[in-house]
This record gives C-alpha cells, structure tokens and sequence, in this order.
C-alpha cells in the first residue's frame, strides 16, 4: 500500500476475454393503403419488411406472432370518412383488449379524414399474438395502416 491519502500503485490488467458476436436485430413493418375499415374488424395489412430472425410472423391477414420478449410497436391508421365519425383502434395482445393503448379521432364534418398513431412497449412473457381492431362509429374509405415492430434486446 501506498502512503496513507495517496493511491497505491495499480496491479497488472488481466487477460481480455473473447469478443462477442451481437445477434441480429429482429425487425419488421406492415402496411395496408387504400383500405376500407369495417367496423368491429381486425385491420389486415402486409409484410413490408419481413423479420429474418423469427421473433416476429405473420400468421393471418390480421394476425402478428411475437415470440416471447420485450417489443418496441409504432402504428399509425388514417381514412376518410364521408359523413361525421369516429375512429377508434385497439391494440390487442397478451389475449387482451388495450384501451390504454389504443388511438381515437373524431370528425364532426362531411368528407373529412382521421388520423392517429401510438408508440407502444409491448412485454411479451410468453409468444403472442398482436393485432388492430377498427370499432369506429362507421365503415371508412382510403384507410392507410403503417405498424413497425423492432424486438428490444432486454431480458426479463
């Protein structure tokens, strides 16, 4: 040891450990444009950017499977109602309806559009299955549907 206040001197560095390899990142994007939203449906959309690793698949036109995990959810829905409306979209997952999470716009004029988006943590404990359900006051035209789903490299 040093002298009493002052730092005693450093000892050797021990060996560096192998370099690890950082996985992919799961990734994916649907889309759905020129849509008509029907109300109390699941809203269907398409494979834009597919997910390479697995963690995230299509399995119906409304269907999304996520393995188990940590999810970071983006989506947007816009459309054009022809009469006063409202839109309202519900994130389901974890075999449950996501009020808290989901995205409403009223409209109070003829021929006028709706738009909403949201920005979710999705905590998956075991695989499941996400979707959006459109339950607007009426059906709507020229609907557009964006959902990006990036899996968060986090471990419960």
């Amino acid at each position: 040891m040093g002298p009493a206040g002052a730092d005693g001197a450093a000892g050797a560095t021990g060996p560096t450990g192998p370099v690890g390899e950082v996985p992919d990142d799961a990734f994916a994007s649907f889309i759905n444009t020129q849509y008509v939203l029907q109300t109390g449906t699941p809203i269907a959309v398409f494979e834009s950017v597919p997910d390479v690793t697995g963690n995230i698949a299509q399995t119906s036109p409304s269907t999304i499977s996520l393995a188990a995990g940590y999810y970071l959810i983006s989506y947007k829905v816009s459309c054009l109602f022809r009469s006063a409306n409202y839109m309202q979209v519900t994130p389901y997952y974890n075999n449950v309806a996501h009020l808290e999470t989901g995205i409403y716009f009223a409209t109070s004029a003829e021929g006028s559009s709706a738009c909403g988006s949201a920005f979710i943590v999705l905590y998956a404990p075991s695989p499941t299955e996400f979707s959006l359900n459109y339950s607007g006051s009426a059906n709507a035209v020229e609907g557009e549907v964006n959902i990006t789903i990036l899996k968060l490299r986090r471990t419960p």
